[in-house]
Formats: C-alpha cells, sequence, structure tokens
C-alpha cells in the first residue's frame, strides 16, 4: 500500500504543480461561460433586432377593408396607448400614400377575405431587412372583431389558451407525484451524466497517453526496478481519477457559486430548490466514480497495450465511442420500441455508464437494475484495471513500432509475478 500512496503522491502533484494543468482547468469554465455570454448577447440582440423591425407603434397606418369585415379602427398597441388606422376607399389610394410617405404601412383586406383570408401589406422602410414584420397591428384589429362574433370560452379554445393542469399518481401507493419530487428524481442522473461527458471529452486524451508517454521516455524501465508493475497501475488509476476529478471541481466551484447567488436573488424557481434530492445525487455521484474508474482503467489498458501515443488515439476514439454508443440509440431510451438495444446498453460495460443515466432521467430505470448496472460497471472496471497490469508486465519495456501480441500472450516474466 505504502508503494501505491507513492505512485499517486507523486502523479498527483506532478500533475497539479503544472501551470498546464491549472491553465486548461480554469480555460474550460472561462470559455464556457464566455461561449454562454456571447451566445446570450447575440440572443439579445438578434431578438431586440427582430422586435425594433417589428415595432409598429409610433408608424402611421393605413386600412383598406374592401369585405367590410372590421367595425373600428382603432387598436391598442404595444406601449398600452390607442393607435388609430386612417381608411382609404381603395387598395390603389393606400398604395399611393405609402409610396409618398404619407403612411408608413399600408393594409389591404381584400373583398374575397371570407373565401381567401389574406391581408396585403404595403410597406415603404428606411432598409428592407430580413426582420421586417408588419403583421401585428392588423392581426390585433383582426383578433378583436373576431371575439365580439364569438363567446369568450370558444376563442379560447380556438387561440389555445385554456390552461391545463395534470396530476400524476405513483405507481407503487398512488400519492400525487408533485413536481419537485420529479425534479428530485432527476437531478442526479442529469448532473452525473453532464459531469461525465465532460471529463469524458476534457480528460479522455489525457488518460490514454499517461502511459504510453513514459513508456516512450523509458522512464517506465527506471520505474520497474523499483515498483512492482501492480502497485504501479493502480496507483495510476487513482492518481489519473484524483487529477480529474480536481478539474472537474475547478468547473463545478463557479457552477455551484452561480447556483447560490441565484437562490439569494430568487431567480431558480422554488420547484427546483425544493425539489433538488441529496440522496439521488449521492447515489448517482457513486455512479460517477465507478464510471470513470471504468473509463480510466480502460484508457490505461490501452496506453499499456499500444507502442506509441499516436497508436493510443487511435485506438482510444474506438473506446470513446462505444462508451458514449446510448447516444447515438437514443430513440431506445424514449420509446417502447428496440427495447432490447436499450437492455444491451444497460448492461453493455463500456457503454452501461451513460445508458444508466439515461434510462434514469427516461424514468425506465428500476432500483434493482441501478445497483446491478454499478456492480457490472466496478466489476468490470477492476478486470480492466488487472488486465492493465498483466499487459504492463509484458509491454513495459516494449519500443517497437507494432503491437507485440505474440509476446503479449505468452509466459510472463519471472521477476514480475510477485
Amino acid at each position: 500500500m505504502n508503494k501505491i500512496f507513492e505512485v499517486i503522491r507523486f502523479e498527483v502533484m506532478r500533475s497539479i504543480k503544472k501551470p498546464s494543468f491549472w491553465a486548461a482547468a480554469i480555460l474550460i469554465p472561462v470559455l464556457f461561460g464566455f461561449y454562454i455570454f456571447i451566445a446570450a448577447m447575440s440572443g439579445y440582440s438578434a431578438g431586440e433586432a427582430f422586435e425594433s423591425a417589428s415595432d409598429t407603434s409610433e408608424m402611421k397606418l393605413g386600412l383598406h377593408d374592401g369585405a367590410s369585415f372590421v367595425k373600428s379602427n382603432v387598436i391598442k398597441n404595444t406601449n398600452g396607448d390607442e393607435q388609430e388606422f386612417a381608411i382609404y376607399e381603395s387598395t390603389q389610394a393606400g398604395i399611393d400614400a405609402v409610396q409618398a410617405k404619407e403612411i408608413d404601412v399600408f393594409y389591404d383586406i381584400p373583398e374575397n377575405f371570407s373565401e381567401k383570408p389574406t391581408v396585403n401589406i404595403y410597406a415603404k422602410p428606411d432598409q428592407v431587412t430580413l426582420f421586417d414584420d408588419y403583421s401585428a397591428p392588423i392581426a390585433t384589429l383582426l383578433q378583436t372583431h373576431a371575439v365580439t362574433e364569438v363567446s369568450a370560452i370558444n376563442y379560447s379554445i380556438i387561440t389555445n389558451s385554456i390552461a391545463y393542469e395534470t396530476i400524476n399518481y405513483d405507481a407503487d401507493d398512488n400519492h400525487v407525484v408533485e413536481t419537485n419530487e420529479i425534479v428530485g428524481q432527476l437531478s442526479g442522473p442529469i448532473i452525473a451524466l453532464a459531469l461525465f461527458y465532460v471529463l469524458i471529452i476534457v480528460l479522455g486524451n489525457r488518460l490514454v497517453v499517461a502511459m504510453t508517454e513514459e513508456k516512450e521516455n523509458r522512464i517506465s524501465e527506471l520505474m520497474l526496478t523499483s515498483i512492482n508493475p501492480r502497485n504501479l497501475i493502480v496507483g495510476k488509476i487513482i492518481s489519473l481519477m484524483i487529477v480529474g476529478f480536481i478539474q472537474l471541481l475547478v468547473l463545478v466551484i463557479p457552477v455551484l457559486i452561480l447556483y447560490k447567488v441565484g437562490i439569494n436573488y430568487d431567480v431558480i424557481p422554488e420547484f427546483i430548490r425544493e425539489g433538488i434530492s441529496a440522496l439521488s445525487i449521492a447515489q448517482y455521484a457513486l455512479l460517477l466514480v465507478a464510471s470513470y474508474f471504468l473509463f480510466t482503467a480502460g484508457c490505461v489498458v490501452i496506453g499499456t497495450l499500444t507502442p506509441t501515443a499516436k497508436d493510443a488515439n487511435s485506438f482510444s476514439s474506438v473506446f470513446v465511442i462505444m462508451v458514449i454508443l446510448p447516444i447515438f440509440f437514443l430513440g431506445s431510451f424514449t420509446g417502447k420500441d428496440n427495447q432490447f438495444m436499450m437492455y444491451f446498453l444497460t448492461y453493455f460495460p463500456p457503454s452501461a455508464p451513460i445508458a444508466i443515466m439515461l434510462r434514469a432521467i427516461m424514468g425506465s430505470l428500476a432500483d434493482w437494475e441501478f445497483w446491478v448496472g454499478l456492480a457490472d460497471i466496478v466489476i468490470v472496471g477492476a478486470l480492466l484495471a488487472k488486465l492493465a497490469t498483466y499487459i504492463f508486465c509484458k509491454n513495459a519495456i516494449e519500443f517497437t513500432a507494432r503491437i507485440n501480441f505474440k509476446k503479449l500472450f505468452g509466459s510472463p516474466r519471472k521477476s514480475w509475478k510477485n
């Protein structure tokens, strides 16, 4: 155990002392926040441009009602003030008024409006853009007239403004399932899925090259003179997991701060605050650790098997695809079709972590399946760690340009058996 702790301490300290480690750890949340800020500002700017181009509250409006459809030519605009349409006797008169800039927008309701409900809009803006939309005033005028022709309830049905309230009963004891209870059930798997995805994308490549770089630099020869391969591999896996979670913690802390600020300023809805379940988060935190252990062990196997970092990256791509395989079969988790694929991915070790999280989010995961899946992940992760030890014993000082399978499946070195 002392040797394992020495490896863990050495690897962790070596990583956290590198400025590049902290630069990468800090850069991720900064870039993520910058991306959200740019996206929000772009959305705000586009929305503001659209609203500005569509605002007709200060414009002069004209109307020709060839069908004698509307009863009034006055509406309330977006500012709450009354806005009046200038009435024109013919379509051409209104078009001439627009072209002469006497009015800004002219609406023409044709005589066959009842058979062909189309309103022609004529405008002469200073600059024509994709955001131009002057339909709001005439839509308001038509709706005001329509309300007088039908009952209030029929108008609510037609405009789809009916409120619907759903009451769900629990399948076991028939108690009413509240929204905060649903949030509590989803909080754990959603958070675990997001964090596990970050770990795969951000740290996957580094886990693979952690072993190959030492073989390429021939450091592994020196290390094996003072430490057992099993202790080295176990220490490597644990230290890589610790370093990964340190980097993840740097990402999570700002999110927790923002969550706390959101609570203080009452930005986060009450059902989310009350619904987040500590038990669910703890349960799926355990799954997250086990899943990352499986992923790390798999990456270490690839790193010990391949002679160079270039080869390791090629093999790691295949392994990552196996891990995220449930994303490609998302339809199997959202419906009742293709149930075989859903269960296969749940118990296929590389894809099991994401499959379990997705099934929990979709509400199709039984409690016993969670624990069976967790046991499956831990057992396979341990077997991969043992396989990595075996391969490392056979392949630690292999510097050829290709994988030597003949040597790999031969007898182990006697000096490394213990």
